[in-house]
């Protein structure tokens, strides 16, 4: 049975390392430094006790939008063993209700190539063009606004 929760950052570290980040040489650099910082929320997808998929969400904003109440989606990584059977898809949605109720505009990132189609089908948007991230590859910059009403 699949379960999406708040988690800690630290609960995310082994998913960032063996999705996202392998090049780095232990879990205790897997974190970000606004890990915790006010209004940091991290997600988990669990099948059972084990946690398969992660994201975590930042009040952060980008100048490219106009909206005053940004969050920013940071290291999304899904377990190579649980792709493609909606995981993901459930943590974004959990993600939008808990913003939207939250009374925030807009969630924001910068999207791995692979991932632009999946954000796409969420009914996010791209933003410009394609850019680099140095040791990470080619992303695109992907938004949604979470509180239509406005």
């Amino acid at each position: 049975m699949l379960a999406v929760k708040q988690i800690q950052a630290r609960d995310c570290h082994p998913l960032r390392h063996l999705v996202l980040w392998s090049h780095l040489s232990s879990l205790d650099e897997c974190t970000i430094d606004i890990d915790d910082s006010d209004g940091a929320f991290h997600l988990g997808a669990f099948s059972g006790d084990k946690l398969i998929a992660i994201a975590s969400f930042f009040v952060q904003k980008n100048s490219q939008f106009s909206e005053e109440k940004q969050y920013r989606l940071r290291a999304m990584a899904t377990h190579p063993d649980y792709r493609r059977i909606g995981i993901a898809k459930a943590i974004m949605e959990f993600a939008f209700k808990k913003l939207k109720s939250d009374a925030q505009d807009l969630l924001w990132c910068d999207a791995r190539i692979v991932a632009v189609d999946f954000y796409r089908s969420l009914g996010m948007s791209v933003l410009g063009n394609q850019y680099e991230i140095p040791m990470i590859g080619t992303h695109f910059l992907m938004f949604k606004r979470v509180n239509s009403e406005k």
